[in-house]
Order: structure tokens, then C-alpha cells, then sequence
């Protein structure tokens, strides 16, 4: 099975999300630049690496490179539309799992977000967030449970 991340748009209208849709494509980039590690953009050959995607109207779209690469992050602005991806453990996944906590955490009641992978295994993504944000408190999703014993931050 995999660790498998889990990440739907409630309410594209909510104003809440049209506020935070145009903050998350203007982090993206700064997260993968941030990150370190190489990143792609949409490309039919995992070798090619192309820019990223972060568009208000096309959405967000990323993987990693080469043998670091899995299931592309895609993020569309569309409202229903329930998606999951699995990154391997593989070094992107710092950077799927910030750009999805920076989305949970600028809408949470309009980004819905879970995973089968404990808070702990957020561990990369979590330091990525805060070295971004570090005057912000990391949301915990409640889709996302701790080990027992575990703090939220």
C-alpha cells in the first residue's frame, strides 16, 4: 500500500479559498526552492525536468526527477474533485506534504486534507513549512493522527 495522501477542494466560491488559492500558487514556487531537492513539472519522461506548474487557472503540478520521482502533486481548482497521491518516502515528498499543509493551513475548513502516514512521518515538510512561515502555528489536520503519546507541534 504505501503512504497515500488524500487532499480534496470543498468550496471553490467560499471566499476563504479565493484568497487562498492565489496565496498558494505564489508559495509554491518558494516552497520547492526552499526544499532543495530537484523537482519537475509536467513532463512525459521522469529524466526531463521542466518548470513547475503554479497557475491560478491551470493549477499546481510537480513530481520529482528520475528515480526520485512517483505520482505527480496535482492540484486543480476544482471543487469536488478528490485526489490522492503517493510519493514513496522519496525526497519530493518534503515538498508535497508542505505544499499541502500550507494549503490546509490557509483554508482549512475549505481544504480537506488526511493521509494514512502518521504527523510524525510529516516530519520534512513540517521543518519546510516552518522555516518558511515560522511565525505561524502549523495546523494539525484532523486527518492526519498522531501516534500514541505524539504532540501536535
Amino acid at each position: 500500500m504505501g503512504y497515500t495522501h488524500y487532499y480534496q477542494i470543498l468550496d471553490l466560491i467560499a471566499p476563504k479559498w479565493q484568497t487562498s488559492w492565489p496565496q498558494l500558487i505564489r508559495d509554491v514556487p518558494k516552497i520547492a526552492e526552499a526544499a532543495r531537492v530537484e523537482i519537475t513539472g509536467p513532463s512525459h519522461d521522469d529524466a526531463i525536468i521542466t518548470p513547475i506548474l503554479a497557475d491560478i487557472e491551470h493549477g499546481i503540478y510537480l513530481n520529482g526527477v528520475r528515480g526520485n520521482s512517483g505520482e505527480p502533486l496535482v492540484i486543480k481548482g476544482e471543487k469536488g474533485s478528490f485526489n490522492f497521491i503517493k510519493t514513496g518516502r522519496k525526497p519530493y515528498d518534503a515538498v508535497v506534504t508542505c505544499i499541502l499543509l500550507r494549503a490546509y493551513n490557509l483554508a482549512p475548513k475549505v481544504f480537506s486534507l488526511s493521509s494514512n502516514r502518521l504527523w510524525k512521518g510529516w516530519i520534512n515538510g513540517r521543518e519546510l513549512y516552518e522555516r518558511l512561515w515560522p511565525n505561524e502555528v502549523i495546523q494539525r489536520p484532523s486527518g492526519v493522527e498522531l501516534r500514541e503519546g505524539e504532540r501536535s507541534n
